[in-house]
């Protein structure tokens, strides 16, 4: 599980890079948690690429803040044909940029503390997100009129090798950047071509890994279920891969594209 970010980057030498209409808010905290607004790339109503600010935590179509029990932060890629993931996957899908993530490690060397997992200096990852939008609450006609308000969820893989030997079991789904476009698409489609825009863009990048801090004793308590999730996370790669993604996603493709 993913919970904290971090984005450490000139946000409009990112919108040129990317061809992106830069946001207008171009002041963000380098430090992304649950219910922060983070930058992230989507496709915009008039079909270009667009920075915007989207809170860290997705509140489902037809919800909205006060109604979510916890922060949605992270969407497994095995489960995003459930509910609440599966509207937004289908047409709402954008990217976020980031520098650095944040993990805690149950087992390994680093077992104990939680560990900052970082991108080579200057090339920002980009990992897989779905999104959706609400308008607040008023008690006028205004409401259709008043800006919508954004919200992601991070898509979460089986972890890469060396979040894995780090000690913890999940990490952010990341895109090439020659992905990314086929993943932002506006286009309505099936979860199916989702995952296999996912499996062929996949990209794994060069971490470096800094302890950031001890965890406070009661670690210890928690490691045994964490061993085991890793454990079952192991076995479930030997069946699916180690992307979280069956071949049953490119079958499925396969048969579209000789139908069509």
């Amino acid at each position: 599980m993913c919970n904290r970010f971090n984005l450490k980057t000139d946000l409009a030498q990112l919108a040129r890079s990317l061809d992106a209409v830069p946001p207008k808010q171009m002041e963000f905290s380098d430090e992304i948690f649950p219910g922060k607004p983070a930058p992230a790339v989507a496709v915009n109503r008039s079909g270009g690429n667009e920075i915007l600010p989207m809170a860290f935590g997705l509140v489902p179509f037809g919800k909205t803040p006060e109604s979510q029990r916890r922060p949605l932060t992270n969407a497994r890629v095995e489960n995003l044909e459930k509910w609440p993931w599966k509207s937004a996957v289908k047409s709402h899908r954008c990217v976020v940029p980031m520098t650095s993530f944040r993990e805690p490690c149950y087992w390994g060397e680093t077992a104990g503390t939680e560990v900052d997992l970082a991108a080579v200096p200057d090339s920002p990852m980009f990992a897989a997100a779905i999104f959706a939008w609400y308008r607040p609450e008023t008690s006028d006609e205004s409401q259709d009129d008043s800006p919508a308000n954004f919200t992601m969820s991070l898509i979460m893989r089986p972890a890469l090798p060396t979040v894995m030997k780090h000690g913890h079991h999940r990490s952010p789904f990341f895109l090439s950047t020659d992905g990314i476009d086929d993943w932002i698409t506006r286009d309505s489609r099936p979860l199916e071509e989702s995952l296999v825009v996912l499996k062929q863009h996949a990209f794994e990048p060069d971490l470096s890994v800094t302890v950031a801090r001890q965890m406070a004793p009661a670690w210890i308590k928690r490691q045994s279920s964490n061993v085991t999730k890793r454990d079952e996370q192991l076995a479930a790669i030997e069946k699916s891969g180690p992307l979280g993604i069956a071949d049953a996603a490119d079958t499925a493709r396969a048969v579209d594209d000789q139908k069509a």
